[in-house]
């Protein structure tokens, strides 16, 4: 039996258009728990930020639910529905564009946030810079392919547009995930305490897993593209779900500030709890120590009592000294 002569167009799509409804399911689940934990006490800046997330993750699944309908279903067995390709599909690279924008905004922010360096303020200028020229790309590839009526191919014609797209996406969040890695593995090497330090290296695992995803889709549709030897849409399947997945991670993102900061405070009660069950025992021994040599000489007593107060004293340094530290990991978290 002959292979079907569209499977290498038709395939991309449907995998892609259910990927794409799997990751829209776990996104409704992020926005209903941002909703109940977050929507009352947020910043107001962070629920504007993912109303408009939502409406872009909608426009997103009426247009590349409509592009794949139009194809497998009314266009099946049609090759000439590839010549002319319905004007929704050509509306995603906008669509993920923009979500991509609004979740690099926020690292950048966050870069911004954490790190008080000159290095860390142009940093996360320059991601804002690469964000916004990455959707400008986005917005172009849009407007190019509807330019020329949706013919798909004539896709190969976009290549310029396409790289400063796909490759802006790409630097962004390598810049984004190496700048995220750089602050916190500095804030770990200037924390001496076991808690904070544990924390620090969960955060940092946090962020490449983020910034991988993103990265890796990104550049998996790019070489896709640039690979097309003959007539396919394997880039399509990624198209589907790059913008979804941006949203996740932002969501993702937001979701995770509270279990953090519960999970960095508990470390911080419990280090302290250690610290000063440590310093109660010091003190108690220096008591008991003090009281026997109180039956000596008394000058002799003189002498080892000046000692006492020192060891309460720096133990008292260290429990200070280690809540200043970790009362600096749930900041980690704004």
């Amino acid at each position: 039996m002959a292979s079907n002569p569209l499977i290498h167009l038709t395939g991309p799509l449907l995998m892609g258009s259910l990927l794409s409804f799997f990751l829209n399911g776990t996104f409704v689940l992020q926005i209903y728990h941002y909703y109940m934990n977050y929507s009352s006490t947020d910043r107001r800046a962070f629920i504007f930020l993912v109303g408009f997330v939502v409406i872009i993750e909608i426009l997103h699944t009426v247009m590349s639910t409509h592009n794949t309908y139009q194809i497998l279903a009314e266009g099946f067995g049609n090759p000439e529905i590839f010549q002319q390709t319905p004007f929704s599909g050509g509306t995603l690279p906008a669509l993920n564009g923009l979500g991509g924008l609004c979740t690099q905004l926020f690292f950048a922010w966050r870069i911004s946030v954490l790190s008080k360096s000159i290095v860390g303020k142009l940093t996360s200028a320059l991601v804002v810079m690469g964000a916004f020229a990455q959707c400008a790309a986005a917005i172009g590839v849009t407007i190019q392919y509807s330019l020329l009526a949706q013919d798909l191919s004539l896709i190969n014609t976009l290549q310029r547009t396409v790289i400063a797209w796909l490759g802006g996406s790409f630097a962004c969040d390598m810049l984004i995930s190496l700048a995220m890695v750089v602050i916190l593995l500095r804030t770990r090497e200037a924390t001496a305490f076991g808690g904070s330090r544990n924390m620090l290296n969960a955060l940092i695992v946090h962020t490449i897993e983020n910034g991988a995803i993103t990265t890796a889709c990104a550049a998996a549709m790019l070489i896709t593209y640039l690979g097309i030897k003959q007539a396919n849409l394997y880039y399509a399947c990624f198209e589907y779900i790059l913008g979804r997945l941006y949203a996740s991670v932002l969501l993702a993102t937001l979701n995770g500030r509270k279990r953090m900061r519960r999970a960095a405070t508990s470390e911080i009660e419990l280090s302290l709890e250690r610290s000063n069950h440590t310093a109660g025992k010091l003190s108690t021994s220096a008591l008991q120590l003090r009281s026997n040599n109180g039956r000596n000489d008394y000058n002799a007593g003189q002498q080892d009592s000046k000692l006492y107060p020192v060891a309460m004293s720096v133990s008292s340094t260290t429990v200070q000294m280690q809540h200043a530290e970790e009362s600096k990991v749930p900041h980690m978290y704004p």
